[in-house]
């Protein structure tokens, strides 16, 4: 019986996976036992099963089948990935003075052939901006880009490179990458997302092990089996954490063996995508349709890991160890000298200064009653209390918009205005406000007066605070606008007052009652946490921040003040001293930044003791077991040859970076090249299989691929050669001769240009601002962000305790990623989700990014402190000012028009401040220059 096309291409619409039998030249009869398999136990209808067996093995000699295998596709033998890298001659070129090593004449070949000229080489400034970026991840400072710029020397870029490699914050910068491959997260993921708190250990053994320069071939081995090595070290035990970072549901009443045979599955997607640019994953299910790996050799894969568990081990790293004892007993050595400086100040100083300091000040000429509470109330449901000195303390839940009601009696007599006190300090709590950082904003104040005749509203004057941040000001609470309010950001440590003055006065009597508002509806939990009401019938309303206490103190003779008075005069004028503030402000920011110890235990994997039986799953299906593999790998990549009766991980790794292996090592050149020109010589670094888009420069793929195994798998082998290319050094100026010729500039006639990682977006802004914290490798950190963000997880499982002091400053790659609420910042530029291996990052562009940068804390703080800087750098001229904040930003002076447009803007921002009441301080001006900087494209961008 024959079939003609018609009766293939009806299977394949039925079940496609036998077609691809056909098609791609396999012999049916072999693959017929795997369909059977796939078939079993299914639904299946019997017509499929009939056609499929009807159709002719492809042993016999038939020509009609022959014909049909010609006619679908060639042999997948025939596909270039699955052939070995050939060596090929460096091709010949015209323009040889363009050219500093092979790779350029490879590209120059392919560019000549075109009629297309490379650009010219890209300015100094350009050039160590560029390597700077790439390289480590940080601009460079203004010093280096001088540095280099007069460095006349015959090797002067050559020597740049070398002191880059060398750089400890190369390892950061290229741990990055690979943490992508590797899914790195901090928490397991699914609904209860539980933390992962010693995750980090392994992300610290990438870092070394790059900036090590450990070859590729090794890398790949311990990662993969650093286990099954002999008598194995800690820290090849501990790179095993690679396939560690999958995701575990720990879920009550979940099957504990369906989510391992997950985890088993993500470790033979991951490895496949990593080393070998394959997607095995779509032959989970069913034997792949495109690519030659059938659902059997899926499971001779998996059959690897099948035999490998989990486990937290007990793993001392003496070195770690020892670095912990010394940076405890340092900082153990620190905050002794501090606490010694503050009680030494408090006993000798303080008492003397604060007696100088009273003698001439002056008590508030407002006299204040304060008002007790009868009735508190919440909007949203936060809990408010009474405490014995009839200050309000709201606590539970805390919501992103509140309104607070407070009762109290009214003193009688004559009322002309009413005092707000919010308090910095409380027990353990030691900020004004419950929100991000201890802020609050009160967006709306309103009171009423409660007697015989009923309600009456009562009408404000106007309002005044002693303090008020410069862009959220005291008459905002006035204005009926929700999205303006008062705000004491940041002096939230402190004591404050808001008064409000009454527009006729108010005339009580015994029994009645004030009635007060407070709104809070700016989002992000930003309400009160302690504060209280007082009236007064003072004809004027003074805002002064002294307590009533102190006042009263003041106003008797100094020499009829008891001992204790005098303590409470001198404690409340340590908040004014300067010297007294700093030393706290140093105590409290170097004990939050105490040292973590080394974790206890090191999640790693390990050998089962008993080989775990491995079977195909039908359709996937762990519960459908068929027929058992061994451990294996697809027939159309070389023999794998297993050490004993039964291949291992180890045997795989050996079998991926053997140099038989026609994929690993091209599958890495093109991903270094992918960082390093943004865009791979392959565009599909996750499959370079047959419906992965071909190589743009095939014989320089395999050049390289074959080069970087001749140079023992050298990572920083690799990445010098290519850097060092004139390719690399060309301009990434726009072209328009390229425009419809070449628009994703695959032909490599220019450099490529392309906004930060979100991780190297942070570090650029702390780094030109002065607050980056170099610290390399340790915990995970977690920076500022909205407080709402953690209550998107499940229950109560996700906490963000924020870090004080220099730990919050730390790089990008340091920011604890929590699976199930990733850090905002990060996923708004495009960081991936962990919960899959990443090849390449998607580079989006939203309004969001920009708000981002405008608003988000970490921002804000590094434009005030490279505002700061930029007051001191140009010593009062503007325009030097303005020429120092774009070297320091960009690595180059700016033109002319920048100049003229940057120093209007100074001059305006200035007036506007001065206008609105905020001081019009030269700090200011200057932090709003900062982050005109820091927004700019040119700021953001690797060029």
């Amino acid at each position: 019986m024959r079939l003609g096309v018609h009766h293939v291409r009806l299977s394949f619409a039925l079940y496609p996976s036998p077609f691809f039998c056909l098609r791609s030249g396999r012999q049916f009869g072999g693959q017929s036992r795997v369909i059977s398999e796939e078939l079993s136990g299914t639904k299946t209808s019997p017509l499929i099963v009939a056609l499929l067996w009807l159709l002719p093995d492809a042993s016999s000699p038939s020509a009609a089948q022959s014909a049909a295998a010609a006619e679908s596709t060639p042999d997948e033998a025939a596909h270039w990935a699955f052939r070995a890298p050939q060596a090929v001659p460096v091709p010949a070129v015209k323009q040889t003075a363009w050219t500093r090593n092979p790779i350029d004449s490879f590209i120059l070949a392919r560019l000549e052939a075109e009629g297309i000229e490379p650009s010219p080489e890209a300015d100094r400034a350009t050039l160590i901006r560029r390597l700077s970026l790439d390289l480590l991840g940080l601009p460079p400072t203004p010093a280096e880009v001088e540095a280099f710029e007069r460095d006349a020397t015959p090797r002067a870029y050559e020597n740049l490179v070398e002191r880059l490699l060398a750089s400890p914050h190369f390892g950061e910068q290229w741990a990055r990458h690979w943490l992508d491959l590797a899914r790195y997260a901090d928490s397991d993921g699914y609904e209860k997302d539980g933390l992962r708190p010693s995750a980090y250990v392994f992300r610290d053994w990438v870092i070394e092990a790059i900036n090590a320069d450990l070859p590729f071939d090794r890398f790949t081995i311990e990662q993969l089996a650093g286990d099954l090595l002999p008598e194995a070290t800690g820290a090849q035990r501990i790179a095993t954490g690679f396939h560690r970072n999958t995701l575990a549901n720990k879920e009550d009443g979940v099957d504990a063996e369906e989510f391992r045979c997950r985890a088993v599955a993500d470790r033979v997607n991951t490895t496949a995508t990593v080393w070998l640019g394959l997607t095995v994953a779509c032959a989970e299910c069913h034997t792949h349709k495109h690519d030659p790996i059938s659902l059997r050799e899926y499971y001779q894969l998996y059959a690897f890991f099948n035999h490998a568990d989990e486990l937290d081990a007990d793993i001392t790293r003496p070195v770690e160890s020892k670095t912990f004892r010394a940076r405890h007993a340092a900082w153990q050595r620190e905050a002794d000298r501090l606490s010694s400086a503050i009680s030494e100040f408090t006993k000798n100083d303080l008492p003397a200064a604060a007696a100088r300091w009273a003698a001439t000040a002056r008590p508030p000429r407002t006299a204040w009653t304060v008002l007790s509470p009868t009735d508190l109330g919440s909007q949203r449901g936060a809990v408010l209390e009474r405490l014995n000195d009839d200050s309000v303390i709201a606590s539970g839940i805390n919501p992103n918009v509140d309104t607070f009601s407070v009762t109290c009696e009214a003193p009688a007599g004559t009322i002309t205005g009413f005092r707000l006190e919010v308090f910095g300090k409380y027990g353990a709590d030691r900020t004004a406000g419950r929100g991000r950082g201890g802020a609050f904003t009160l967006t709306g104040f309103s009171a009423r007066m409660v007697g015989a005749a009923g309600a009456t509203p009562l009408a404000i004057a106007g309002a005044q605070a002693d303090f008020s941040n410069p862009l959220q000001l005291a008459p905002a609470v006035l204005d009926d606008a929700p999205a303006t309010g008062w705000s004491v950001t940041p002096k939230v440590h402190q004591r404050h007052v808001l008064v409000l003055r009454l527009s006729a006065p108010l005339v009580t009597r015994p029994g009645d009652r004030l009635v007060f508002q407070l709104e809070q509806a700016s989002g992000e939990g930003r309400t009160l946490r302690r504060f209280r009401f007082s009236a007064t019938a003072a004809a004027t309303v003074d805002p002064d921040p002294m307590p009533d206490e102190v006042a009263h103190i003041l106003r008797s003779p100094a020499a009829a003040r008891t001992e204790l008075q005098n303590k409470v005069v001198a404690r409340y004028y340590a908040e004014l001293d300067p010297h007294y503030h700093a030393l706290q402000e140093k105590l409290q920011h170097h004990m939050a930044a105490e040292p973590a110890r080394p974790p206890d235990k090191v999640p790693v994997l390990h050998q089962t003791a008993q080989v775990r039986p491995t079977h195909v799953h039908m359709r996937g299906d762990f519960l459908r077991p068929g027929p058992a593999v061994q451990p294996g790998t697809p027939e159309v990549l070389p023999a794998f040859t297993p050490r004993g009766s039964c291949g291992d991980r180890l045997d795989l790794a050996q079998w991926l970076v053997s140099p038989a292996n026609p994929l690993t090592s091209r599958v890495v050149v093109n991903r270094v090249w992918q960082h390093l020109f943004g865009r791979g010589l392959v565009a599909t670094p996750d499959d370079f299989g047959t419906q992965g888009e071909a190589p743009s420069h095939p014989e320089l793929l395999d050049w390289l691929a074959l080069r970087f195994q001749r140079d023992g798998w050298s990572r920083k082998a690799l990445i010098r050669l290519i850097v060092n290319a004139a390719a690399y050094r060309q301009r990434s100026d726009h072209r328009r001769d390229l425009t419809d010729r070449d628009p994703l500039n695959t032909l490599l006639a220019r450099q490529g240009r392309w906004r930060l990682s979100a991780e190297n977006v942070r570090d650029a802004a702390l780094s030109v601002s002065g607050l980056l914290n170099p610290a390399i490798g340790g915990p995970s950190i977690r920076p500022p962000q909205p407080t709402d963000i953690a209550a998107l997880g499940f229950g109560d499982f996700v906490t963000w305790k924020e870090d004080a002091g220099p730990a919050k400053y730390r790089r990008g790659m340091y920011i604890f990623f929590q699976r199930t609420v990733p850090y905002p910042m990060l996923q708004m530029f495009d960081a991936p989700d962990s919960n899959h291996s990443c090849t390449r990052r998607e580079r989006s562009n939203t309004p969001l990014q920009a708000l981002t940068l405008m608003n988000d804390p970490v921002f804000w703080e590094c434009a005030q402190g490279l505002g700061t800087w930029l007051t001191r750098a140009g010593h009062g001229e503007v325009r030097e000012t303005i020429r120092q904040g774009f070297r320091l930003c960009l690595g180059r002076a700016p033109g002319a028009e920048e100049v003229a447009r940057l120093e209007q803007f100074h001059q305006g921002y200035a007036k506007r401040l001065t206008a609105s009441g905020a001081g019009g301080k030269e700090v200011d001006a200057w932090v709003g220059v900062a982050r005109v900087m820091l927004n700019l494209d040119e700021f953001l961008t690797r060029q």
